[in-house]
């Protein structure tokens, strides 16, 4: 092949990829369910297997008599797709429901000049039929249903958290924050049945850090491993960050203890000193205990990598 006809051929790869995605990038001129597809699966090549497809359709693990559809009729929720602007930004963002491998709720964050941000809603495993309810444009009143306690013969039932996006993703939504003078966060991870990152983190409140690299902590999967101590001062703006949140969603309340209902996972252990010494240790096995404890750990995630560190 010429050199002149790998140039044709890029600027037709490019003109297709533009005209397959690049258009479709305008949420507000999405209206269909394939248009909806589309925009998901530009996102990234692994995105391809999704299927917009309404809650009605899935059948629940414990309840297979069509409680999805009757628990989604009775909500209201029976399109495939809803548009809403849950940062209020003054931009459509929408809220798609289908199957990507697994029942699965995605929302699309429009961001302006045609950046999008992808969010998965559902954090779960094994958690079919949950029922994402958009109230006044920007809460979701998020219904699911409980685990089935086989220790008490307690059935599963049907409760809500209500979620706002706050600092960068959805959590749970908090009326009446309040403020703790927080004088050190530590977080430290295990080890899983695979490569999950093992390391520990330090922060004081002078923003002063320590990160223990112990094993598997990559920035990317081709990146070279980072192991060893190291020690920064962290960013001003990226430590507010890190205490507004905890503020937020009033950790001193939140349980001790965390736990999804499957093997092989990792765990963590987070402990807050604060307001004089006070300490509040919360150890979550599998990361995702609550929706803010979520998004907390994906900030202390990257700041492994985000900050200027010196050994």
């Amino acid at each position: 092949m010429t050199k002149m006809n790998k140039i044709f051929k890029t600027l037709a790869f490019l003109l297709i990829f533009q005209i397959t995605y690049g258009q479709n990038r305008n949420i507000d001129e999405i209206n269909t369910n394939e248009g909806v597809e589309n925009l998901i699966h530009s996102f990234n090549k692994r995105y391809e297997k999704f299927e917009i497809k309404p809650i009605g359709e899935f059948s629940s693990r414990y309840d297979k008599n069509d409680s999805c559809k009757r628990i989604s009729d009775s909500l209201d929720i029976t399109k495939s797709f809803y548009k809403s602007d849950f940062d209020n930004n003054g931009l459509t963002d929408i809220l798609a429901i289908g199957n990507y491998y697994d029942f699965n709720i995605f929302v699309l964050m429009n961001l302006g000049n045609d950046s999008l941000k992808l969010n998965r809603l559902t954090r779960r495993s094994f958690q079919n039929c949950v029922f994402p309810k958009i109230i006044n444009d920007t809460l979701i009143d998020y219904y699911y249903r409980t685990e089935p306690d086989w220790t008490t013969k307690e059935k599963p039932k049907l409760t809500k958290k209500t979620l706002i996006y706050k600092f960068g993703d959805f959590i749970e939504f908090n009326e009446n924050p309040k403020k703790y003078e927080i004088e050190k966060i530590e977080y430290q991870t295990s080890m899983c049945f695979g490569t999950c990152p093992k390391f520990r983190l330090e922060i004081n409140e002078n923003r002063k850090a320590v990160f223990d690299a112990e094993n598997y902590n990559r920035e990317t999967r081709e990146s070279k491993e980072v192991q060893g101590k190291f020690e920064t001062t962290i960013d001003e703006k990226y430590y507010s960050q890190l205490i507004d949140l905890l503020n937020y969603i009033d950790f001193p309340n939140l349980k001790d203890n965390y736990s999804v209902n499957w093997t092989d996972d990792q765990s963590c252990t987070l402990k807050i000193t604060y307001n004089n010494r006070e300490i509040k240790e919360i150890k979550d096995y599998g990361l995702i205990g609550t929706y803010g404890l979520d998004r907390l750990y994906q900030l202390l995630f990257e700041l492994r990598f985000n900050q200027n560190w010196k050994e």
